[in-house]
């Protein structure tokens, strides 16, 4: 799978502020879905 362009990223960014996410989370989200960061998310996990 290939990285987000620059365009999905700020279409993201922005979708996520209307959604009322700050800017903290919106990083920590990117970070996230770039695998940069690991998720706390066990609720997949069995």
């Amino acid at each position: 799978m290939e990285g987000m362009t620059g365009k999905e990223v700020l279409n993201l960014i922005d979708w996520l502020k209307k959604k009322g996410f700050n800017n903290d989370d919106i990083v920590e989200c990117i970070e996230a879905v770039e695998g940069k960061k690991p998720e706390n998310n066990t609720e997949d996990k069995e």
